[in-house]
C-alpha cells in the first residue's frame, strides 16, 4: 500500500503539466485553453487549433505567441504543407536536454 507522501508514478501529461504549471497560472483563459488542447492532443497546425478550441484565429495566434514568450511551446515544420506549422507542448526531457547541451553537459 502506498503512503500519502510517496511520490506516484505520472504520466507525461502530468509531469508536463507539474513542470508548466507555475509558467502558465499568470496567462489569460484563452491561452491556457489552447495550452490544454496541445497537451492532450499533440502536434496541431493552426487550423487544427482554431477548429479543436473553438477561438477566433486571431486569438489562437496571440496564445501560441503568448506560449512561444513563454518557452512552452515547440515549432515543427509540417511536411504537408511548408507554409504551416506544427505546434506543440515541449517536453520535459526536451527542455532539459536543451538547457543540458547549451551547457556543455552533452
Amino acid at each position: 500500500m502506498a503512503k500519502t507522501n510517496d511520490k506516484y508514478l505520472y504520466s507525461e501529461t502530468a509531469a508536463v503539466q507539474d513542470l508548466y504549471t507555475r509558467r502558465i497560472t499568470q496567462l489569460s483563459p484563452s491561452v491556457k485553453l489552447v495550452f490544454k488542447v496541445l497537451e492532450y492532443r499533440g502536434l496541431m497546425t493552426q487550423k487544427e487549433l482554431v477548429a479543436e478550441s473553438y477561438l477566433p484565429p486571431r486569438t489562437v495566434r496571440y496564445a501560441l505567441s503568448r506560449l512561444k514568450k513563454e518557452g512552452i511551446l515547440e515549432e515543427r515544420l509540417y511536411y504537408k504543407d511548408a507554409r504551416q506549422c506544427l505546434y506543440g507542448v515541449k517536453s520535459p526531457q526536451q527542455d532539459e536536454l536543451l538547457s543540458n547541451f547549451a551547457c556543455g553537459i552533452v
